[in-house]
């Protein structure tokens, strides 16, 4: 047992740990450590050979950002969207092991995977109080298919569970019921007990940093691989510290905070990097509260937004759970690291005064534009009028609990401006098409119980509920005398929205200006009904003003008294049951799942290979493309609505669907055959092969054909003709999408060939067998490259950081260039050997 391993009972059971006091008795240096680094140092502790433990240390220490460390996170949380394509993965790779092993092997995640049902529910019934049941039932009912196979992967797969459709957003069950700020596990004879450390799918998987556990979203090959028994390497990140003093003035809300800081976090690089909330501000900042903090951090590249555990935090998980949570606060208070108030050893400090916060809004043009609602007005230029409305009128106005659905006081703030505004008789014009999408039946429950929910409703807000909210597109049409005058008159009026600022938010396409605020802040805009005004000192409506009407924290805080926290319990009682709906899916107990050949959601994937290279050896391989520079992972990625005469169409309509049915790619990103024909579809995309053509197209040489990138791949497939992408600087930049790759893959590309990529892109080829290149002092012009040579790629062993010589034939011209492997490790060396990570776990796995 190593060295820093302790022992405490609690409760007649005993615990074993990581000691980090006994770390920090013999390296004083590391007490002032950031949190998030101690929960690191802790779990590369545990996990590390005795004879490795010195090393570890010594890492954390130096604190050098080129060094690389381990994180162990022990459970996983998915959304449906990622998650149901990942368990496909999963349970090919099943079939893949029974078929390989003699051995009846059953594989099953490592470590506990949430599946959450969130993302699919759209809004069929609207204002009316009782439709979640309704939603629910008609999401489920279309979604059969998906959810049969996740209702038979929780009956096959141990470690594994579904919570169905209507219950809550991935991220909020996860921070008010799932999370449970601790883990324990039996090695050998003993049980230790670790601080929770999670990934999800997501971005939003970071505002579980408010509740103390570290985490963050990560691509679904990193999921997949991590349930096979991985873990997650990383460069040590630099940690910025954010120092939050002060408290929020009155009429100032958390939005508006989230807002200022978001203004502050653009000044800095903060990619790759962890960032610590910290100070004595952090006593008026509730969870909920953290949780809205927390979610902007992934905005600006940094990886995740940590809170400590202090007070607060054990409150809310004993509000939220009805448990006694004394244990993980002995636990915290042991390791030195309860309490959020000291300053500790950060690589870059931020100060952030909560008290110098104004009320902002963010807009018109772009949410990173953010404007003190003082000078809203002088922000507006034009002022044309039409027969019922105006310039910067406001026509659209939708609060949406999502940015907000685990903090009831922005809501309750909204709601009791709603109920002073109606006592004062104060309504809403007409002209302005108004909805409130609730998200959860928590925001529901609580908003009922104390009597609010009716206000809104009398202002004239339409309550959807429980409806789609992973696009925030307003759906809804405008009031028709309202659409008439804006194409009449050219008008530019605007939409308000509440909502999470890191998502892209559509609004109606006749309207031209849109804004970003507080749920309560956008209801007083909408009693004015204009934008051209300064609502902190004219009026609202003859003698009213926005003071008349604002809630005082005081107010605010009685109501938020009079909450009372068993709903969480009521709520969330039977999480894991499901309606009557979801529990009639009917599925067939089998050791595999029976794909159905018809589905269109749900088909097995084939991205593995039984591979045992020792060497490359790719011969006169077709070029597939030429890329300039910033592709960007989001163009080479299936994503958005399926157009109808596209090589997907011609797949969906085979299967007898019309075009009004094709749905999203997000949406069948479980059926590897629509996202295969789906990659490098991106109308935007530019082929220098097939320039100035734009799409998803290339040329076949030998025919002198225009085609399709999958018809391409389907033709040199047959012919057995491997394939190769050549590319510019930066190639697989923004946010990794997994598709972008496992595309890729799928249409036969071996090796890309670029100046230069994303580390996560670069690390994703690796991860699925393609090999990446990068020139060293050529590029796709000074070697003239048209598309119509053929690529030969060989060594005779593999190594970390080698040089490799291409060939290029080009009619009767053959010439060599000198590239160099990005296989960076031996790990990646072991990956690309065995046709990527998935593989090369399922045969040293299982």
């Amino acid at each position: 047992m190593n060295r820093f391993i302790s022992s405490f009972e609690y409760n007649n059971n005993t615990y074993h740990y990581c000691d980090l006091k006994k770390v920090f008795q013999y390296y004083p240096i590391l007490k002032k450590l950031p949190k998030c680094l101690k929960i690191l140092l802790e779990t590369n502790i545990t996990n590390a050979n005795e004879n490795k433990i010195d090393e570890v240390i010594n890492t954390f220490i130096i604190r050098d950002n080129l060094n690389e460390i381990n994180f162990y996170p022990n459970r996983i949380i998915m959304e449906d969207f990622a998650g149901i394509p990942a368990l496909v993965d999963f349970a090919s790779m099943q079939e893949e092991v029974l078929i390989s092993s003699q051995n009846q092997k059953q594989i099953n995640p490592k470590i506990m995977v949430d599946l959450v049902i969130d993302n699919s529910l759209n809004s069929n019934n609207r204002n009316r109080r009782n439709t979640v049941s309704s939603n629910v039932k008609n999401e489920i009912n279309a979604n059969k298919e998906r959810y049969k196979f996740a209702k038979w992967a929780e009956y096959k797969f141990k470690n594994f569970s579904v919570i169905p459709s209507g219950s809550a957003l991935c991220h909020q069950v996860n921070l008010e019921y799932l999370s449970t700020m601790l883990s324990v596990k039996q090695i050998e004879d003993k049980v230790f007990i670790f601080p929770e450390t999670i990934v999800g799918t997501n971005n939003d998987t970071t505002m579980i940093n408010s509740l103390g556990v570290l985490g963050w979203g990560v691509s679904t090959i990193e999921i997949e691989s991590l349930m096979l028994g991985s873990n997650l390497s990383l460069n040590l990140p630099e940690v910025v510290g954010i120092e939050i003093t002060g408290s929020l003035a009155q009429g100032v809300s958390i939005i508006d905070a989230v807002l200022t800081l978001s203004n502050i976090l653009k000044e800095y690089k903060l990619s790759g990097k962890f960032v610590e909330f910290y100070g004595k501000g952090l006593r008026h900042i509730s969870v909920e509260d953290r949780a809205i903090l927390s979610n902007i951090v992934p905005q600006y590249n940094a990886i995740c937004g940590y809170f400590g555990v202090d007070d607060n935090t054990i409150s809310f998980v004993e509000q939220t759970r009805g448990v006694d949570a004394s244990l993980i606060k002995d636990y915290y208070i042991k390791q030195s690291m309860f309490d959020c108030f000291e300053t500790l050893d950060y690589d870059k400090y931020i100060k952030f005064d909560l008290s110098l916060i104004k009320p902002l809004v963010a807009g018109p043009k772009t949410f990173q534009d953010k404007i003190c609602v003082k000078e809203v007005a002088s922000k507006l230029e034009s002022f044309k009028k039409g027969n019922f409305i105006k310039d910067n009128d406001i026509v659209l106005a939708t609060i949406n609990s999502c940015a907000s659905s685990s903090n009831p006081t922005v809501l309750i703030q909204a709601a009791l401006l709603a109920k002073k505004a109606c006592l004062l008789g104060l309504k809403i014009n007409s002209n302005i098409k108004r909805v409130f999408k609730i998200d959860s039946l928590i925001v529901k429950e609580y908003l009922l119980k104390l009597d609010l929910l009716k206000y809104l409703e009398q202002l004239g807000f339409e309550i959807e509920e429980y409806c789609n909210t992973t696009t925030y597109e307003n759906s809804n049409e405008l009031v028709q005398r309202v659409s008439l005058d804006i194409e009449k008159f050219n008008l530019n009026t605007a939409s308000l929205i509440s909502a999470n600022q890191n998502n892209e938010i559509k609004s109606h396409p006749l309207v031209k200006s849109n804004w970003l605020m507080s749920p309560a802040l956008l209801i007083a805009y909408c009693i004015k009904g204009n934008m051209n005004f300064d609502i902190t000192i004219e009026s609202l409506h003859q003698d009213i003003f926005l003071s008349d009407i604002w809630p005082s924290m005081n107010e605010v805080n009685e109501y938020l008294e009079k909450l009372d926290y068993k709903v969480y319990k009521e709520v969330y009682k039977n999480i894991f049951i499901g309606d009557e709906t979801w529990q009639n899916i009917e599925y067939k107990e089998t050791n595999t799942y029976l794909w159905d050949e018809n589905s269109t959601y749900i088909q097995a994937s084939h991205i593995f290979e039984e591979k045992n290279l020792e060497k490359i050896e790719i011969n006169n391989a077709k070029i597939m493309a030429l890329f300039d520079d910033n592709i960007t992972s989001e163009q080479l990625a299936p994503q958005g609505a399926i157009a109808p005469y596209s090589c997907c169409a011609s797949y969906l309509q085979s299967k007898g669907l019309k075009p009004d049915e094709f749905n999203s790619f997000e949406n069948r990103s479980a059926n590897e055959e629509v996202m295969i024909r789906g990659t490098l579809s991106n109308s935007k995309l530019k082929n220098k092969i097939v320039s100035p053509k734009e799409g998803g197209y290339t040329k076949d040489f030998q025919s002198s054909e225009i085609m399709s990138f999958y018809d391409f791949s389907l033709k040199m497939k047959k012919e057995n003709t491997p394939l190769v992408i050549f590319a510019g600087d930066n190639f697989g930049i923004g946010k990794l999408r997994d598709w972008a790759v496992k595309g890729i893959k799928q249409l036969g590309v071996q090796a890309i060939v670029a100046k230069s990529f994303s580390k996560e892109y670069k690390t994703s080829l690796i991860s699925m067998g393609i090999l990446p290149l990068e020139f060293i002092d050529d590029d796709i012009k000074s070697l003239n490259l048209k598309g119509n040579e053929l690529i030969s790629i060989k060594t005779e062993n593999i190594k970390i950081d080698q040089k490799i010589q291409i060939e290029i034939k080009r009619k009767d011209e053959v010439f060599k260039v000198t590239v160099l492997s990005c296989l960076n490790t031996i790990e990646q060396i072991q990956y690309y050997k065995n046709g990527g990570i998935l593989s090369y776990l399922l045969k040293n796995t299982f």
